[in-house]
């Protein structure tokens, strides 16, 4: 017994400190366990509580290790003005900074699910667009909370940061145009939002065309039809005109046919058979124009043309829709006892 005295004297002074961070970071590992338990398994909330777990009960055990340590530490061999604080704000800084980023990417893992649980009544690309914005805003937030500790830890001055600036401004005004240009067209995308991820668009005067994969702060980033990667700097945006295929309203199918120049008393019940035909398909609007017209004389036939409207601007519901349609144009045309040509050419020998 008379051992234990002896040895709590040899112990350093600040010891209780660590040992409170440890209790802590225990406290609130469980607490958080607790809280997530009672969750529901699938949902933002507990997967957020369950990323954060790990860098939150760590940031507490190594700030108050650091606090001690820092407390240790002969002031002639390193100046703390403030007895070790500094380096437990800078730790707790980034603790904070690394659960952030922690969030950030279980909420990039399954965008999809979560986006449905936070916004149930919005569109799948306004919800994508949504939390698209909170991933860069997220993304501003960390830059900014680094900084400001770097600053704070390097004790600038406000007339060196002002100095800083006005540099800043000038180099950003002569030698970064491009930079700044795809930057401010990088947020006026998504302010006025011509285009969100998952969108399929196209860029006639470049020749480009993808679904969008990633709006960045100075590039967008497409996949090709075929599956090719393409980023495009955002300034060609606000330049260029952009054509949004996703926010097509109904897909208009325009198919062209002929029948046999032997078989022009036939064009008329033909046409007939189609526009009732037509009329009793579900999948077609009716309410924009449905035409089955003859068109011309062909080289080999004669041509008809059919145009029609699908119900929705969903590509493969148009595709299936034309498929369809082109199986019942051959068959009626098989029912009118037509048939539709082949090119012939006649050989005359003198």
């Amino acid at each position: 017994m008379a051992a234990m005295p002896v040895t709590l004297l040899l112990l350093p002074p600040r010891l209780p400190v660590p040992i409170a961070g440890l209790l802590l970071a225990v406290v609130v590992w469980v607490a958080l366990q607790l809280i997530g338990s009672r969750l529901q398994r699938d949902s933002l909330a507990r997967a957020l509580l369950m990323r954060s777990q790990l860098s939150l009960c760590l940031t507490i055990l190594l700030a108050s290790l650091g606090w001690w340590a820092a407390s240790l530490i002969d002031p002639a061999l390193l100046p703390l003005s403030r007895g070790g604080l500094e380096v437990r704000d800078g730790l707790i800084t980034i603790g904070l900074v690394w659960t952030v980023l922690r969030c950030k990417r279980e909420l990039r893992r399954q965008v999809d699910t979560y986006s449905q649980q936070v916004f149930p009544n919005l569109t799948q690309r306004e919800r994508l667009f949504l939390f698209d914005l909170a991933d860069k805003l997220i993304a501003v937030l960390v830059a900014v909370l680094i900084a400001l500790e770097l600053l704070r830890l390097l004790g600038t001055p406000t007339a060196l940061l002002a100095t800083a600036g006005g540099f800043g401004a000038a180099a950003l005004g002569f030698g970064a145009k491009t930079i700044v240009e795809n930057a401010l067209s990088g947020i006026s995308l998504y302010v006025n939002r011509p285009f969100v991820v998952g969108d399929f668009i196209r860029v006639p005067s470049e020749d480009l065309a993808g679904t969008v994969v990633q709006i960045g702060w100075f590039y967008t980033q497409l996949r090709d039809p075929e599956r090719q990667p393409v980023f495009i700097p955002n300034g060609l945006f606000t330049t260029q005109p952009v054509i949004n295929i996703a926010r097509i309203d109904n897909r208009r199918i325009w198919i062209d046919f002929g029948v046999r120049y032997n078989d022009r008393e036939l064009i008329e019940p033909i046409i007939a058979a189609l526009q009732q035909q037509l009329g009793d398909d579900p999948a077609i609007d009716h309410e924009k124009m449905v035409a089955v017209h003859f068109v011309g004389y062909g080289e080999s036939s004669l041509n008809l043309r059919l145009l029609c409207h699908g119900c929705d601007g969903d590509i493969a519901t148009a595709w299936d829709l034309q498929q369809r349609l082109l199986l019942k144009i051959g068959r009626v045309v098989e029912e009118q006892g037509a048939e539709m040509p082949f090119p012939t050419r006649l050989l005359v020998q003198p």
